[in-house]
């Protein structure tokens, strides 16, 4: 947070947002949340630590910063290296699929791009992985590939696997981006 921009008792805000979410997952109030936090100029990283609570604040909390992802995925980037470098310690099923999702929409920090590449192969060429997180992963990696080169022959491999296994937007967003190629 920038204490010269906001006035935000940033401990209150966390406790009112936890109540909060714990209350209501709608779309509608999250979207509140988030215009709340921009409104404040509240950085993610003060109030992150919503991402620990139980499950359900967690899992709320992190279905607002995929919605703010989408809009404002500056706003974001910050706390993606924390999230992936905590994501052993997040109780949210399919995390993965928002890890993908920021990585995608937000970019990869530098500092985490190796392990975050072996990652998003990893959950692309998983079978259990559900098919979100493949396409964001698909995303993900193809925007890599316009930072590091050497990584298209790989990714291309692994989706031309993807195209002869697979039918439906799996299928489909893998064609794209072997189309663009």
């Amino acid at each position: 947070m920038h204490p010269e921009k906001s006035s935000v008792d940033v401990i209150a805000f966390i406790q009112e947002l936890s109540s909060s979410l714990r209350d209501s997952g709608s779309d509608s109030h999250l979207r509140q949340w988030a215009a709340r936090i921009k409104q404040n100029d509240i950085a993610l990283m003060d109030i992150i630590s919503v991402i620990h609570s139980e499950r359900k604040v967690a899992m709320r909390f992190s279905w607002m910063l995929g919605g703010i992802v989408m809009e404002d995925p500056k706003r974001v980037f910050p706390v993606v290296e924390y999230l992936f470098s905590h994501r052993h310690e997040i109780v949210i099923q399919n995390f993965e699929r928002s890890l993908a999702k920021m990585f995608s929409l937000a970019g990869v920090p530098e500092a985490i791009e190796g392990e975050a590449v072996e990652a998003l192969f990893q959950w692309l060429m998983d079978p259990q992985s559900i098919i979100s997180t493949r396409v964001f992963a698909m995303a993900a990696l193809d925007k890599l590939c316009h930072k590091h080169p050497e990584l298209r022959q790989e990714l291309r491999l692994v989706l031309e696997e993807i195209v002869a296994q697979h039918t439906g937007s799996v299928q489909k967003k893998a064609l794209a981006i072997l189309d663009k190629r």
